[in-house]
């Protein structure tokens, strides 16, 4: 049985708000955070696990429009499959990706950026955070 990234990946996501659509293929999300002016803040995580909890691949994820007023590091990381979804899988730990935020230090106001996930099975996630910086 296939099983879609869908179904095995998720984003471990600090939001306040959230909306999914998809566009020619490409799911995308609008999520919002607050972050703290110049503190690493952790944006998301992803991974891709197979049906019995074992890893499938680990996503790739990149920049497809940076931050005005900051940066976006893109890590590999081993991560938690936590996802409500899967609770089977919440404990396995698995070879992922992870997202941060850092903005320039001293700036205050809004930022917005937006990464691909693309798992190798042909789902593609564009996620944008709209970002408010406060001291």
């Amino acid at each position: 049985m296939r099983t879609s990234a869908a179904e095995f990946s998720a984003l471990l996501l600090p939001i306040l708000a959230s909306c999914t659509t998809t566009s020619g293929g490409i799911v995308t999300e609008n999520k919002s955070l607050t972050a703290v002016s110049a503190e690493r803040t952790r944006l998301a995580q992803a991974w891709h696990l197979k049906a019995d909890c074992s890893q499938a691949s680990r996503p790739n994820v990149r920049t497809v429009s940076p931050p005005a007023h900051g940066k976006l590091e893109i890590v590999p990381e081993d991560v938690l499959a936590n996802s409500k979804k899967f609770s089977k899988c919440a404990t396995a730990k698995t070879a992922g990706v992870v997202v941060y935020y850092t903005s320039a230090a001293g700036y205050v106001g809004p930022d917005k950026t937006t990464f691909r996930e693309s798992y190798g099975d042909g789902f593609v996630r564009d996620v944008t955070f709209d970002v408010n910086v406060v001291k």
